[in-house]
């Protein structure tokens, strides 16, 4: 006798695997993009002072403005400031975006754009053009994963 399958069963289970992939592939983007941002040198990025910026720099995963996934705010040096900082921008951020999986990574402190302009240090820039290049690549892993 032939199993039977249960369609809203299997449409459901496909819908987890599909979930469960795409924040897996999210998560290890946002990993490798604060790994890139907060584990250089001074000299490639920017030398602390508080520890505040490096402090407040996470990611978090969101689908329809709910957020699935934080990454860890690791505090540096006395920059606990920076930690809730980040997390609070990044929270902000994902209330704006609805209907689609988004993460967002952030470097909290409001003078973040300033370091990287007026003193010509990198904090995010090259890390954000580095992630635009690896989105596709991720998308297309991430569609022959649900293909199998």
């Amino acid at each position: 006798m032939a199993k039977r399958i249960d369609p809203a069963g299997y449409v459901v289970k496909c819908n987890e695997i599909i979930k469960s992939l795409t924040i897996r592939a999210l998560s290890e983007l946002g990993e490798e993009c604060v790994n890139r941002v907060r584990d250089r040198s001074g000299d490639e990025s920017w030398y602390d002072q508080t520890g505040n910026l490096r402090s407040s720099v996470g990611y978090v995963i969101a689908h329809n403005k709910n957020i699935i996934q934080y990454s860890t705010f690791n505090q540096v040096m006395q920059g606990s400031e920076g930690v809730k900082t980040g997390k609070d921008l990044a929270e902000e951020l994902a209330k704006r975006y609805s209907n689609n999986y988004v993460l967002i990574v952030v470097a909290g402190m409001n003078y973040a754009e300033f370091v990287e302009a007026m003193d010509n240090k990198d904090v995010l820039a090259s890390t954000e053009l580095w992630a635009r290049e690896q989105v596709p690549l991720m998308l297309e892993k991430l569609k022959r994963q649900i293909a199998k």
